[in-house]
């Protein structure tokens, strides 16, 4: 097969690509998704995690490969206890070449103990499993097209876009970033409201 440029895919294409990975912030009892946004182009870093991992201690960096005419459907309630509209936007091609960043494996049990994925390799694997009676499933995050890097991820001096949940914090962080740039190790080339984008957010 011939070498393919990044460009020459059909994100343009077909509505369901998209160049991009997205990493959506999770409030905590002391910050909000703007805080958390805030905090992460700060110090230029998302923090890795072992939530929702099996079997390793090893920290991963997680994404979505979600357009962004879909994250009205993923910035809902009933993900609320998961995601706010609040997260970074960096390209797939330089996460993946730079971070090591790459799509989740969805393996069973049975078919990660039979391709014997090393302990610390298994931050990439995601559970996709049927229930013992076979009608249903266990386990399912197909829908999330999730990618990890492993560790932490660096972010690089400046990104392509920041997804906010209201103009009006849109306002607020250019504003922050604007007083003192100095103070902000990755700065994003746009801030994104996501109720101006996804034409209204329920949530």
């Amino acid at each position: 097969m011939s070498p393919i440029y990044d460009r020459e895919l059909p994100h343009n294409a077909r509505p369901d690509l998209t160049p991009y990975l997205i990493h959506l912030t999770r409030k905590t009892d002391d910050c909000g998704g703007l805080e958390i946004l805030e905090s992460i182009l700060r110090e230029g870093r998302i923090y890795g995690t072992t939530r929702y991992f099996v079997g390793t201690s090893q920290k991963a960096t997680c994404f979505m490969d979600v357009p962004f005419m879909a994250l009205k459907y993923v910035c809902c309630e009933d993900n609320s206890n998961r995601y706010e509209p609040y997260g970074v936007v960096i390209q797939k091609f330089s996460a993946y070449r730079n971070q090591g960043a790459r799509p989740v494996l969805y393996l069973s049990a049975d078919e990660r103990r039979m391709l014997d994925i090393p302990e610390d390799e298994l931050w990439r694997v995601v559970t996709l499993e049927l229930s013992e009676e076979g009608q249903q499933w266990e386990s399912n995050w197909l829908h999330e097209r999730e990618w990890r890097a492993p560790g932490d991820f660096d972010l690089p001096k400046s990104i392509h876009a920041v997804l906010v949940k209201t103009p009006s914090d849109a306002a607020e962080l250019q504003g922050k970033i604007s007083q003192d740039p100095s103070d902000f190790r990755c700065i994003p080339k746009s801030i994104i409201p996501l109720t101006v984008m996804c034409q209204g957010l329920v949530y």
